[in-house]
Formats: structure tokens, sequence, C-alpha cells
């Protein structure tokens, strides 16, 4: 499973025990970790359990060419923590699954570890087990984690109405230019490539909403706004009307787009795995909202409406015209 020569699974193994020392703050929550069939974890008192799991394959999700294995491994956890902060949780323990191929090393496992724990340790999350096993010609990783929320503050998709303002954090478009770039062999623009093979999950900003049980439904943008939005609609039963002169947009991904002779927007509606967060505010939420952006506690921009169904997905051009939202969503795939 790991090259010859190296090092043996079960010595890794204990590497990576040692190699992921449960955070000071979730110890008491940890009752066994690594070490037995399974891990015996303690909830907290008056919360719910939430649970998510990505599985990521080599040259579907990823490529090795331009990831190391530390990026892979911070961007497979991070994108978990993403679908808790979706949710108004708290990211509390991971697991990971690896297959490996005859190509990875110990210390290519090693540096996926790294990669995994540069993403948990600032959010205080504990890696509490996994699995190894063979892979004949691809790199196989799966990722799960468990968070927490309050019994009654988790955040659904299915809670928006007519009339609720909708809103997003950050910019948007950011990680399909970095993978262009990427993919063409081309790190011209920095920023652009880290947004993509380094993603920040909107935990705080994940809190503020929940803590004031100030959204009614929420989303983290992975497969493009055009996608992730209609997400929410079918699953609340409403409609939508997004203003494309107000998406926010970095001024690399003007640059870059520019470049290309492409039109920003597309790569707003239709890029994936920004991992903003997409979420809809009651009318009468909204000065709160408002509020926390002005104290830069909430870096959100508003960008449309929650409409009634009948009125279904539409968006406003830059030149002010009403359109049906056709923007398909990203595709996991590399090929």
């Amino acid at each position: 499973m790991i090259r010859q020569g190296r090092i043996g699974e079960f010595e890794l193994i204990r590497c990576l025990r040692r190699a992921t020392a449960i955070p000071h703050g979730v110890q008491a929550s940890v009752l066994a970790g690594i070490g037995d069939d399974a891990a015996i974890l303690k909830p907290r008192p008056g919360r719910v359990i939430l649970a998510t799991t990505d599985l990521l394959a080599e040259r579907v999700h990823f490529d090795l060419a331009f990831t190391s294995y530390r990026q892979l491994g911070y961007k497979a956890a991070m994108a978990n923590l993403s679908d808790i902060a979706a949710m108004g949780g708290v990211p509390r323990f991971l697991l990971i699954a690896l297959a490996l191929t005859s190509r990875e090393t110990s210390r290519d496992v090693e540096a996926m570890y790294e990669g995994i724990r540069a993403a948990c340790n600032p959010a205080g999350v504990a890696v509490v087990g996994g699995d190894m096993s063979a892979s004949r010609t691809d790199l196989f990783l799966a990722v799960m984690v468990l968070g927490d929320a309050a019994r009654r503050g988790a955040l659904r998709r299915s809670g928006a109405r007519a009339g609720d303002r909708l809103y997003v954090t950050g910019t948007l478009g950011d990680a399909q230019a970095g993978l262009e770039l990427l993919q063409a062999r081309k790190r011209t623009n920095s920023y652009l490539i880290t947004r993509h093979l380094m993603p920040t999950a909107r935990l705080k900003e994940a809190q503020h909403l929940a803590d004031g049980r100030l959204a009614s439904a929420a989303i983290d943008v992975s497969d493009g706004l055009a996608g992730d939005i209609r997400h929410i609609c079918e699953e609340s039963g409403v409609g939508c009307l997004i203003d494309a002169r107000k998406l926010p947009l970095s001024p690399q991904l003007r640059t870059h787009a520019r470049a290309r002779k492409r039109d920003p927007i597309a790569y707003a509606l239709s890029g994936g795995e920004d991992y903003e967060l997409l979420f809809t505010v009651p009318p009468a939420k909204v000065a709160r909202v408002e509020a926390l952006i002005r104290r830069r506690l909430l870096r959100a921009t508003p960008i449309g409406l929650i409409t009634p169904r009948r009125q279904g997905l539409r968006l406003i051009g830059i030149d002010g015209s009403v359109r049906p939202l056709t923007a398909k969503g990203y595709e996991h795939r590399l090929g």
C-alpha cells in the first residue's frame, strides 16, 4: 500500500496518531479517538449532530500535476467544514479514509495530514479516525466531518420565503479562474490560484447568522451561484431574482476574464468551489444583517430577492433587462 522501503502501514498509523493530537478545547468530547475500532464522542447537551462527507477521486476532483498532497488534504477538509458552516453549525470531529496507489510514500500521506491539520486546528476540529486501503490506479480520499448546532438553530435549504433578501459572502468565480490558470500551467495570478487550492470555510460568518437566527436558509457555493440558488429555490418552493450588477467580483477575476475575453459574470454564475455562503434573510432581520456588515463582522453583499415560485429563477443583466436564469452549475470533472 505504501511504497516499499519507507514505512509500514501500522508504523504510519502510529505516526499519524501522534501528528493529530486532539485540540485542547475538544478533548473533553473525545472519550476515545484513533486506536480503537471506533471513536467514542460525547455530544454537547442541547445540540443536534450534523454529519457530512465527500469522496474525492483523482483525475475527477483533483489533479496531482498541480495540486500538492498538503493542498489536497487542506481543501478536502475545508470543503467539509464549509458544509457544516452552511448549516449554521460548529465542526467538531473529522475522519478520513484513503485508498493509496503504489506511487504514494509515507511522506505524501503525512503531507496530506499536515494539510488536514492546517484546516482543522484553527477551527478546533479533532481528527478522530479513518481508514487506509490500496488502489490499483488512482488516489481516493473520503472525508467525513461531524459537527453540532443548536437544536432549533440549524440552517436548512428549505427555509426561504418570498420577500427574503438574498446575500452572498466574499467574492464569486475566483476558484474557477484559478483552476483555469493551473490547467494552463500559468501561475500568473497567485490570488486566484490560492482561492482554488486553499479555500476558506466561512465558519465565523455562519455563526453570526446562526447565533442571531438571522438567516432563513443557506447553502455553500460549491457548484456555482446558479446551481446553488436553484437548490434553495427547489427545496423552499420559491423563485428568485438575482441582480448581476450587484454580484461581488474580485479585481483579479475581472482582469482574468478580460484577458480571456469572457464575461466575469459567467464565472460567478457557473464557477464552482468558492465555498462562500449564499443565504436568505427575512425582511424583519435585514437591518441587523446590514449592521453586522457595517461593523465588518460579516462580509456579505445583497444580490437579489426571493420571489414567489410562479415567477421562476430570473436574472437582471448588466443592461437592466430581466431574463431567466439559465446558467448551469459547476460540474466536478477535470477531464
